[in-house]
């Protein structure tokens, strides 16, 4: 009996070793997983920090491109102006009538 006992104290004990280093290993990879879940968190956090600094970057060119746009058609406007003003008038000429004197033969 105490060599039955004996052999499966051991066996049990040897059983045991594997439970351990496993347990171990998860104990390990639980920590990695919580620090890339955390590092995970911080990069979607800047994620969106930079995508509204994107959108109010992308805002604030189309505001700037929209008030380029009214200078353009503004100076374009003025040229224009400029342009009739300076060009020369056309007079408005009567249409020439042309006459000739024929004299008769005598």
């Amino acid at each position: 009996m105490e060599i039955f006992v004996l052999v499966s104290g051991s066996f049990s004990i040897l059983a045991t070793l594997p439970l351990i280093y496993l347990a171990l290993q998860s104990f390990r990879e639980g920590r990695e997983l919580r620090r890339i879940q955390l590092e995970v968190a911080s990069l979607m956090v800047e994620n969106k920090r930079i995508g509204e600094e994107i959108r109010d970057l992308q805002q604030e060119m189309h505001v700037d491109q929209r008030h380029a746009r009214s200078a353009l058609v503004e100076t374009q406007q003025t040229v224009e102006r400029v342009a009739q003003i300076s060009a020369p008038r056309k007079r408005r000429r009567l249409p020439r009538i042309r006459v000739e004197l024929v004299s008769e033969p005598e």
